[in-house]
This record gives structure tokens, C-alpha cells and sequence, in this order.
């Protein structure tokens, strides 16, 4: 606290300058606090208009949902056909009568054509065009209620429509189309206290305005606030801005207090200033001239150190402190040996002194090892000139000392890395030069170069001339090139521009003998361009040939001894219990392999299928109980959806089973693979059109861009072992039984694989 007083009296400037930092703390704070008023003002009318606009848009919301819901009701009871024409026209009527945004409420066929409207029964065939449309559209796709993107009607006023189907078992038969305009719903549904205090609109996503409701009289202020407006969504927003308030006299009064204030303190603070400042400019040239000496030997970044006549410490500046660690007062005063010498240093340093003394010391300097205060070690450079006073004596030495520790790690470091750089180099078996790009000189060559390229001596100073570099010099700056030499090697040539060590363009050049990997590589690709086709195609038909020939015995054998041991075993014979049931399940077990084993060697031999008229519903369920077990154990839900409808088809019960089965599988690998969190494959079935249709569904990643091309070529697959001959075989299975096969990503993620096949009796469209 006496340094701090002691400066101020030497330096009233500094008095001065606290003064006056203190009224600009004083006139911020002031100002800040000005500030603050009005921002929570703001800040209040902001959060008030928030709610306001959040209130307005659940309102509305909340509206437009009790519309949807009457119109799903009125949707439904025509559908039910509790509604007529009649009907329709009084509800319509008094719905619009009771909601006056509502334009026309009206029943349109799938053909765009208006049926109903609040009149009754329209008999001009009046047809909504494209944007009339949209609403009704969506609707039919997704089966439920939907809005239409904005439009512009007739009278120029923008509208959106509200659609809901008519929908009698899962099929659209016509749909209710509401109208609104846009002005009419903020005209009706904004209250007076909120118009009162906002200009209400409704904008699109380009920021134009579609509707607004505002008073005249009044002018938008700078405080506003959107939020979406959904429904009808497409990208409206509700925009709500206030209108101009005024602050009041708080503000103003407490800006004019403060600046009077403010000024009364600016003035007595002068006064002061002009009674210290003839004191002020005699201190500053003193305080000058003392400090100049100072700032010199503390602005060295290098250490000094005055020595004496006997050895001894004089004077230290701050960076010598620093660099040593020791202070200012532990080491003026002291004689040799010094606090920083290392033990076993002391001969040398002695004998740095002493030639320092003789004026016999190097002309770059001493090399010197230190020792810091804390008993690491610095290597350092020392330069030292007699210290000569004004009248001509000598009082000393002046050194200065620079701390190289670093930089002659750095140049060990560099050796060594250099050393083994060219260890490395050398052992190469592949050949690595260096040639200039203006000359062609051989700059560097390791003993591989030398050996390929037959130059004799790596390290001669010749000219090679390699090919490929001077082609390359057209701004390419990477390349490689195969030179064969006239002893039938290949030699392949990798080549870089780089920048030598002497600053001058060169080509880096790799050198390596690629003859026997050239011929490998050919001999591999003729023998794979061979046999690569017809080696699958004939291993898969023998395998398949042979496995349905080898297993049909074994089956047919499996099945005679399960029938001959149950009629063997008495009838009063007790058993442990699910015995019977086990021989049961072997010979039905076996008979259903024997006539998979045949349906596969039928269809290989490309000949008809065995048709029977079955019921789809058992074959479903005997696939979904093959999947299981795959499904549980890799986590995946397995779900049915069937259409409770029954139909007849006449099919290959087996292969349409293997079918199912395929694509089941497949969608569980796909998931697996995938990592899919929360996997689930549906399968759903529905009957209608004279046709049986199953979808199986996925939540996987679906179909990358391009798969669904390649689908069904033969052995394409995207798995790793997989031969790609599936998803070919289950379509040609399809197309046996005059069906369709197909794949679609699905809209919400995954992939769908669908089939349907033609009920029995119907013909093939």
C-alpha cells in the first residue's frame, strides 16, 4: 500500500487517470442502467406478445381440429349411408352459417368432379382444378385427413382446404372438401384484445403476406414474433408485430439526472486537473530518466551479467534470472564457483574464465553447460566484452548468455532422424532417386536405383534420363508409368514433383521391378476370365441335381420307419408323454422335406409346378413358424398381419412357403447387418381385385440408390457370402404361378418385397 501511495504523489497523472476512470465507470454503469430499463421493457412486451401469438395459434389449432373431427363424423356416416344429398346440404348449410371462414363444404368423386355441395345435389359437373385438388389427393394416398397446400381463389384471396375421405371397407369412395379463406379465419377467430394491440398475418415460407387483420389507425412497431401454423402447415407461419408504445417519463428523466450529474463532476474534476498538472510534468521527465536504464536490461530477451574484477556477480538483469531460476539477490555478490555451475563442470567454466580475463575467448562464443535452480540442465552460449568505464578503467565484464538447449536437441534430433532416414532408404529393395527437372541430374540414389537401373555408382553425379518425367511437367504432378527393358522386366516407375533442399524443382522418382507381379496378374485373369461364369452355373445345377436325387432316399426311409415303429407300438402301451406325438412329427416332418426335395428338382428342371387348391392362410403360418426361431435369436420382432378374408388359390403350397420363407430371412440379415435398433419385419396379406397379395416389411436402412436395378440379376448379392441367385429364383417361383414380384423402399424407411398370385378361378389381367 506505501509503493501504491508513493506512485500516485510521484505521478499525478495517474490520479488523474483513476478520476477519470471512475466517471466513465460511473457514466457506463449509469447509461448501463438506462439501458437495462429499457431492455426489460422490451424484454416484458416481447414475452407478452409470445404468449399472445402462442395462445392465438393453439386457438386456432385447436378450431381447425373440431373441423376435422365434425368432418371425419360426417365422413363416416356417409359412408354408412346415414346421410343423403338432403342431409348433407342442411349440415353444410348450418355448419357455414356457424363458421363464416368456411367457403363451401362439398363431396367430390375421386374424378375431381363436385357431387354435393351446401345446395345439394350438383348437377353441372363442376371439376376442381389441380390446386383445388391437392387436399383430396393426399387424402386418397394416405386414407385419412389431410391438408391442402395454400392457393389463390377466384376472388384473389388465398385459401387452403381441409380433405377427408369416405372410406367403406379400406375402399375411397369420395371425399369432403372444406374451404377456408384465410382472412375470413383471422377476421373471425382473432379476438379484439389481441387485434387491438397486434397486426395479425399469416405468411409463406418466401415471407409473403396471405392474410392480415390490423387496425388503420395504428403503425407496426419493431417487436414481432412467428410460429408455424400447423395445421394447415406447407410452411405458414402465424406473425404477430406490436403496435408503437411509449416508455413514459421514467426514461427520460433518469437520462437527464444522470447527465446533469455526470457533468457537475466533469467539471469539478477539471479544476483539480489544472493545479497538479506544472507538478505532473516534473515527475513524469524524472520518473523517465529512471526508468529508461531499467527498461534497457529488462527488455533484453537475452541474459546479462556484469562480473567483476575477481569473478564475482555485479549486476543481473531479469531475463538471467529468469533463464537460471535463481533471483536477483542470490546471486549478486557471489564468487566463483556460482550457484548455477554444475559439479562436474567446474574446470571448464573455470577455464572459460580465465581465457575471458586473457581476452583468448572463441569468436562464436562459449558453448557452456548451467545448471538451474531446480537441477535441470541448459546448454548455453556465452559472449563476454570488458566492462570499460567513462575516465578509460576497467571495472569488469559484461556477458551475454542465450539459451541454445532446444535448438542443439533439435540438431541431435535432426541427425539422428537423417541417419536413419538413410538407413531406411538404403535397405529398399525398390529403387528411390532424386533428379533435378531443369537438367536431369542425379541429385540422390539409393543402392536399389543404382542396381536397377544399372547406373554403377549411386552416389555419381551423372545425368538419367528417366521416362515419364519430362511428359509430366504440364502442371501433373503425380504419375506413374510400367518401362519395359529389353531383358523382358517391367519396371513401374511412381513419380512426384517435389521441392529439393536447395529450393529448386525435382522429380522424386520410385523405382520398382513389377515383372513377376505383371505376369501373375495376367496368367490370374485369363484363367478367372475362363471359368469364372460357367463354373457357378455348373456347380449350382450339379449340387442342386445331386442333393434332390441323394436326399430323397433318406427321406422316403425316414418316413417308413417312423410309420412302421407308431403302428408297432400297441395301442395300450403307455408311453412317456409326447412320445407318439414325436414319431407323428418325424414321418410328417420327413414327408414335407420329401416333397420340398421334389419341388425343388421340378423346378430345376424347369418343368410345371404341382398345383392344388389350398388355402393361403396355412402356408403363411408354416413359413412365420420357420422364421421364428432365426428372428429370436437376433432379436428381431416378427410380426402377422393377415386379411381375415379368405380366398382359394392354386399353387405350389411347398414353393410358395420357400418363398416366404427367402424373403423373411433376408429381411432379418438385412437388419442384423444393418444394426438396426428395435428391428422388426411385418408380414402383412390382403385379398382383393381377384388377386392374394404379401408384403413383407422391414424398418432396415432400404434400398441404396441403384440396388433395386440389379435386384434380380443373377449372382448379384450385396452380401458377402452370398451367391445372388435368391431373390431370381423366388421371382421366377412367382412367375410359375402366373404372378407378380416385386421391391419398393418404404415411404416411413426399409424395404418392401411384395408378391401376389391369382385366386383360384380368376383369370390373369
Amino acid at each position: 500500500m506505501a509503493v501504491f501511495d508513493t506512485r500516485i504523489r510521484r505521478a499525478p497523472r495517474l490520479l488523474w487517470l483513476s478520476v477519470s476512470l471512475a466517471l466513465i465507470a460511473l457514466l457506463l454503469a449509469l447509461c448501463s442502467l438506462s439501458y437495462l430499463v429499457y431492455r426489460d421493457w422490451r424484454d416484458e412486451q416481447q414475452d407478452n406478445l409470445i404468449q399472445e401469438v402462442l395462445w392465438l395459434e393453439q386457438s386456432l389449432r385447436m378450431h381447425l381440429e373440431g373441423h376435422q373431427e365434425w368432418g371425419d363424423n360426417l365422413a363416416r356416416d356417409i359412408a354408412a349411408g346415414k346421410v343423403d344429398s338432403r342431409r348433407f346440404a342442411h349440415l353444410a348449410a348450418f355448419y357455414m352459417r356457424e363458421n363464416p371462414e368456411l367457403v363451401t363444404i362439398e363431396r367430390v368423386d375421386p374424378q375431381h368432379q363436385v357431387q354435393w355441395d351446401p345446395h345439394g345435389i350438383r348437377r353441372d359437373r363442376r371439376s376442381l382444378g389441380p390446386a383445388e385438388f391437392d387436399g383430396l389427393w393426399r387424402a386418397s394416398r394416405l386414407l385419412r385427413s389431410s391438408y391442402g397446400a395454400p392457393y389463390q381463389g377466384g376472388d384473389g384471396k388465398y385459401r387452403f382446404d381441409l380433405a377427408v375421405p369416405i372410406v367403406r371397407d379400406g375402399q375411397l369412395l369420395a371425399g369432403l372438401r372444406f374451404s377456408y379463406q384465410l382472412d375470413a379465419l383471422l377476421y373471425h377467430q382473432v379476438p379484439w384484445w389481441i387485434a387491438s394491440k397486434n397486426y395479425i398475418s399469416i405468411l409463406d415460407l418466401g415471407g409473403k403476406t396471405l392474410a392480415q387483420k390490423f387496425d388503420a389507425a395504428e403503425h407496426p412497431g419493431n417487436i414481432s414474433h412467428q410460429t408455424s401454423f400447423d395445421p394447415p402447415g406447407y410452411g405458414l407461419y402465424l406473425r404477430a408485430v406490436s403496435y408503437r408504445s411509449g416508455l413514459g417519463l421514467t426514461l427520460p428523466v433518469l437520462t437527464g439526472v444522470i447527465v446533469l450529474l455526470l457533468l457537475t463532476l466533469w467539471y469539478a474534476v477539471w479544476r483539480i486537473r489544472r493545479h497538479m498538472r506544472e507538478r505532473a510534468l516534473a515527475e513524469q521527465r524524472l520518473a523517465k530518466e529512471v526508468s529508461l536504464r531499467q527498461a534497457i536490461e529488462d527488455s533484453m530477451k537475452s541474459g546479462l551479467v556484469a562480473i567483476g574484477l575477481e569473478g564475482e556477480i555485479v549486476r543481473v538483469n531479469r531475463a538471467f534470472c529468469d533463464m537460471l531460476g535463481f533471483s536477483q539477490d542470490e546471486l549478486v555478490g557471489s564468487y566463483p564457483p556460482h550457484p548455477f555451475w554444475p559439479l562436474d563442470q567446474h574446470g571448464v567454466l573455470a577455464e572459460a574464465m580465465d581465457a575471458v580475463r586473457d581476452n583468448r575467448q572463441p569468436e562464436l562464443g562459449f558453448d557452456l553447460t548451467l545448471m538451474r535452480k531446480r537441477g535441470d540442465i541448459l546448454v548455453v552460449r556465452l559472449f563476454a566484452t570488458p566492462l570499460v568505464e567513462e575516465d578509460g578503467s576497467q571495472r569488469g565484464w559484461i556477458a551475454s548468455m542465450f539459451d541454445i538447449t532446444e535448438r542443439q536437441r533439435q540438431r541431435m534430433a535432426l541427425g539422428a532422424a537423417h541417419r536413419r532416414f538413410l538407413t531406411v532408404l538404403n535397405g529398399l529393395a525398390a529403387g528411390v532417386c532424386v533428379v533435378d527437372e531443369s537438367s536431369a541430374q542425379l541429385l540422390y540414389a539409393n543402392p536399389g536405383f543404382a542396381e536397377l537401373w544399372l547406373v554403377g555408382d549411386a552416389d555419381a553425379p551423372c545425368c538419367v534420363l528417366l521416362p515419364g518425367l519430362t511428359a509430366g511437367m504440364a502442371g501433373e504432378e503425380i504419375g506413374q508409368e510400367f518401362i519395359f527393358t529389353g531383358d523382358q522386366r517391367c519396371l513401374l516407375i511412381r513419380r512426384r514433383r517435389i521441392e529439393w533442399v536447395n529450393g529448386e524443382a525435382a522429380w522424386l522418382a520410385i523405382l520398382s521391378d513389377v515383372t513377376a507381379d505383371r505376369r501373375r496378374e495376367e496368367r490370374e485373369q485369363a484363367q478367372q476370365e475362363r471359368f469364372q461364369n460357367t463354373a457357378r452355373l455348373i456347380a449350382m445345377g450339379e449340387m442342386a441335381s445331386t442333393l434332390a436325387h441323394e436326399l430323397n432316399q433318406p427321406l422316403t426311409a425316414i418316413n417308413t420307419y417312423a410309420a412302421g415303429v407308431s403302428r408297432r407300438l400297441p395301442e395300450q402301451l403307455e408311453l412317456p408323454a409326447g412320445v407318439r406325438d414325436a414319431i407323428h412329427a418325424i414321418a410328417e416332418q420327413s414327408r414335407r422335406a420329401a416333397q420340398i426335395v421334389s419341388s425343388i428338382r421340378a423346378f430345376v428342371k424347369k418343368h410345371e409346378p404341382q398345383l392344388e387348391r389350398v388355402e393361403p392362410a396355412r402356408v403363411v403360418l408354416r413359413a412365420l413358424s420357420l422364421a421364428e426361431p432365426l428372428a429370436a435369436k437376433h432379436g428381431v420382432s416378427l410380426q402377422l398381419e393377415p386379411d381375415r378374408r379368405s380366398c382359394l388359390l392354386d399353387m405350389d403350397p411347398v414353393l410358395i412357403e420357400q418363398v416366404l420363407l427367402n424373403l423373411m430371412k433376408n429381411a432379418i440379415e438385412a437388419l442384423v447387418e444393418a444394426e438396426t435398433p428395435s428391428p422388426s419385419v411385418q408380414l402383412h396379406t390382403c385379398v382383393g381385385d381377384g388377386k392374394w397379395r404379401v408384403e413383407v416389411v422391414d424398418n432396415g436402412p432400404g434400398l441404396a440408390a441403384g440396388m433395386q436395378d440389379n435386384l434380380f440379376t443373377p449372382f448379384y448379392s450385396t452380401k458377402p457370402e452370398g451367391m445372388g441367385i435368391g431373390l431370381n429364383i423366388c421371382r421366377s417361383i412367382v412367375e410359375f404361378h402366373r404372378g407378380e414380384f416385386g421391391a419398393v423402399s418404404s415411404p416411413a424407411g426399409g424395404c418392401v418385397f411384395w408378391f401376389s398370385l391369382p385366386q383360384a378361378g380368376r383369370a390373369v389381367e
